[in-house]
C-alpha cells in the first residue's frame, strides 16, 4: 500500500464515524496486511517494537509484555481486542505477550497511542491496541461484495477459498522457531439466506531466547533448549441472518525455569529448579453481534460476549503448582447518529459480570486468597457518549464515559479533542482522562500483603501531533505529550505483591518519517521519555 493511499485508508478506533489517520482525534497507528507480510514480524510482540512509544521488555517467570512511553504497562494499562473480544486476562488484566498472536492470522492493528477510557473502558489508560483477523476481514469483504452485487449473488455456486502457510527461522545459535497457519474462508447458499464463515488455526514451536539467564543471585541458566513456547490458535467466524458469530480459542504454553523458585529468593530451602516447569495461558470466548440500521442516520449495534480463561496456571517441580479459572458474561449496546452532515454523537452502554476462582498455589493460601474465600466475583456497568462536529475552525471532539464496577467504584473521565486538517498539514491537540480497573488477583496480592489498594489509579494526559505529507511517497509526523499518573498500581517481585507506588509523570516526544520509492519502504522513528516522581 503507498503512502498516499495509507493516509486515506479510514477507520474508527477513536471516530464515531470512519475518517482518516490525520483526522482521527487521537495519536494513531495503522499497520497493514501488506506492511506486517513485510515486516518479516512472526508475532504481535515484534510488530510492537516497531511502533514509536512501546518497548519490549520481561515480567515475571520470563513472560514478556510492554511498556509504553516509559510506564509499564503489563497491568491493565494496555488493552488487546482481536475481531472485537478483548483478549487481557481476567486475573492480573495482564497482556502477556512472547511468542503470542501470530501475524499470519493478522490483516490490521490500528493502535491509539494514547489513552482509550472513554470508548474502552477502564484498562485502556495507556494505550489500545485493535486487531482484524485475516477471517474477520473476508468476511466484511464479502458482505460489501454482497451488497453491491446482490441480484447476481442468488444465481452463484458456493465459494470456498483456502491457504496453509510455513514460517520458520534459525538463529545463530541453532535455535528455532516455526509456526503453521491454516485459514479457510467461504459463503454457502442456505435456503434464502448466505452463510459465510472463515476458520483459522496456527500452531507454533521454538525457544523464546537462546541466551544466559542471570538470577539475582547470579545463578545463570542457558535458555536454549529451556525456553520453549507453544502458542496454538483457532479461530471460526460465522455471519447469517445478519448476525455475526465469532469463537476464539488461544493456548499458550512456555517452559519456565525463571524468577519464581529458580532464583531462591521466596522459598526455603533455597532450592533451584533442576526441571522444565510449565506455565499456560488459556482463553476461549465467543461472541454474537448484530447492527440494526434504522435508518441513513441511525444505527443500533447490540453484542453478547462469554469469556473463559485459566490464566498464570503452572505445573513445577517442589509442587509448585498454580490453578486458577476466570470467566466474564458481558453485554453492550452501542448506536451512532447523525445530528447533521456536520455533526453526530456515539452513544452505549455496557454490563458484565465476572467471576474467579483459585483451587491450588504455591505462593499462598488459596482457601483465602479473596477475602478469606476461594472465589469473587464484580459487576461492572458503564455508559459513554462522545460527540464530533466539524466547525470552521477544525473538527472537534467531546466525550466522556461514566462507569461503576463493584471494587473500585464509580469514575468518570471525560476526553477533548480538536483537528484540524489542511491539504498536506495536520494538527491535533488532545486531552484524555483514564483510569484502571485492577483485576481480582492484583487486589488479593495487595490485601494479602497487608499493603491494600483503597485509591483508584488515573491518568491525565496532554498531546500535541502535527504532521506534514511533503508529496504523496514521504511524510513526518511528529508528537508532543505530558502523562500524569496517580496512585500507580504495581507489581513488588521482591515481595510477590501488587500495591500502590504512587504519583509520578511521563513526557516526551516521538517523531516518525515514511519514504517510499517504488518497492523500497523507509520507517524511521525516534521516541524519548523522560519519568519525574510527583512529591
Amino acid at each position: 500500500m503507498s503512502i498516499e493511499k495509507l493516509l486515506n485508508l479510514e477507520i474508527d478506533i477513536s471516530s464515531n464515524n470512519k475518517t482518516t489517520i490525520r483526522e482521527q482525534p487521537s495519536t494513531v497507528t495503522i499497520l497493514t496486511h501488506d506492511y506486517i507480510m513485510s515486516s518479516g514480524s512472526r508475532y504481535l510482540m515484534d510488530l510492537l517494537q516497531q511502533v514509536p512509544g512501546f518497548w519490549i521488555g520481561t515480567d515475571t517467570i520470563g513472560t514478556f509484555s510492554t511498556s509504553f512511553r516509559g510506564v509499564w504497562g503489563m497491568e491493565a494499562k494496555i488493552l488487546l481486542i482481536i475481531d472485537g473480544i478483548e483478549q487481557n486476562e481476567l486475573a492480573f488484566g495482564s497482556l502477556a505477550l512472547g511468542a503470542r498472536y501470530p501475524t499470519s492470522n493478522i490483516h490490521q492493528v490500528e493502535i491509539i497511542r494514547g489513552p482509550g477510557s472513554v470508548k474502552f473502558g477502564g484498562q485502556a489508560a495507556l494505550a489500545v491496541i485493535r486487531i482484524t483477523s485475516l477471517i474477520a476481514n473476508q468476511s466484511n469483504q464479502s458482505n460489501q461484495s454482497n451488497q453491491s452485487n446482490q441480484s447476481n449473488q442468488s444465481n452463484q455456486s458456493n465459494q470456498s477459498n483456502q491457504s496453509i502457510s510455513l514460517t520458520s527461522d534459525l538463529g545463530l545459535a541453532s535455535n528455532h522457531n516455526i509456526n503453521l497457519h491454516y485459514i479457510i474462508t467461504g459463503d454457502n447458499q442456505i435456503k434464502q439466506q448466505k452463510l459465510k464463515y472463515g476458520f483459522s488455526a496456527s500452531f507454533g514451536h521454538g525457544d523464546y531466547s537462546d541466551k544466559n539467564w542471570t538470577a539475582l543471585d547470579a545463578y545463570q541458566l542457558p535458555l536454549k533448549n529451556n525456553a520453549n513456547s507453544k502458542p496454538i490458535n483457532l479461530n471460526v467466524f460465522l455471519d447469517i441472518y445478519q448476525w455475526k458469530f465469532n469463537l476464539q480459542y488461544e493456548k499458550f504454553e512456555q517452559e519456565d525455569r525463571l524468577l519464581f523458585g529458580d532464583s531462591g529468593i521466596f522459598f526455603s530451602p533455597n532450592k533451584k529448579y533442576t526441571q522444565k516447569n510449565h506455565l499456560s495461558f488459556l482463553h476461549q470466548a465467543i461472541s454474537a453481534d448484530k447492527k440494526w440500521v434504522i435508518d441513513d442516520n441511525f444505527s443500533l449495534d447490540i453484542k453478547f460476549t462469554y469469556t473463559n480463561q485459566k490464566p498464570w496456571n503452572s505445573k513445577g517441580q517442589y509442587q509448585h503448582n498454580v490453578s486458577r479459572g476466570l470467566n466474564r458474561a458481558r453485554f453492550d449496546l452501542s448506536g451512532i447518529y447523525n445530528l447533521s452532515k456536520k455533526s453526530n454523537i456515539f452513544f452505549g452502554t455496557s454490563y458484565y459480570y465476572e467471576t474467579a476462582e483459585i483451587t491450588q498455589s504455591y505462593l499462598f493460601d488459596p482457601k483465602v486468597r479473596y477475602q478469606g474465600k476461594n472465589t469473587a466475583n464484580n459487576d461492572d456497568y458503564s455508559i459513554y457518549s462522545q460527540f464530533e462536529t466539524q466547525l470552521d475552525w477544525g473538527k472537534l471532539t467531546l466525550g466522556g464515559r461514566f462507569e461503576d464496577h463493584e471494587f473500585a467504584g464509580n469514575e468518570f473521565v471525560p476526553r477533548v479533542s480538536l483537528t484540524k486538517l489542511w491539504q498536506k498539514l495536520h494538527l491535533k491537540l488532545v486531552y484524555n482522562e483514564a483510569f484502571k480497573i485492577p483485576q481480582f488477583d492484583t487486589v488479593a496480592s495487595a490485601e494479602n500483603a497487608n499493603t491494600p489498594i483503597t485509591k483508584i489509579e488515573k491518568t491525565k494526559s496532554w498531546e500535541v501531533e502535527t504532521g506534514y505529507q511533503f508529496n504523496p511517497d514521504l511524510t513526518i509526523t511528529s508528537n508532543f505529550y505530558l502523562q500524569k499518573i496517580n496512585h500507580y498500581i504495581g507489581f513488588n517481585p521482591q515481595s510477590a505483591n501488587n500495591t500502590t507506588l504512587g504519583d509520578f509523570s511521563s513526557y516526551g516526544a516521538e517523531v516518525q518519517l515514511n519514504w517510499q520509492l517504488n518497492k523500497l519502504y523507509l520507517n524511521v522513528s525516534y521516541s524519548l521519555f523522560a519519568i519525574e516522581k510527583i512529591t
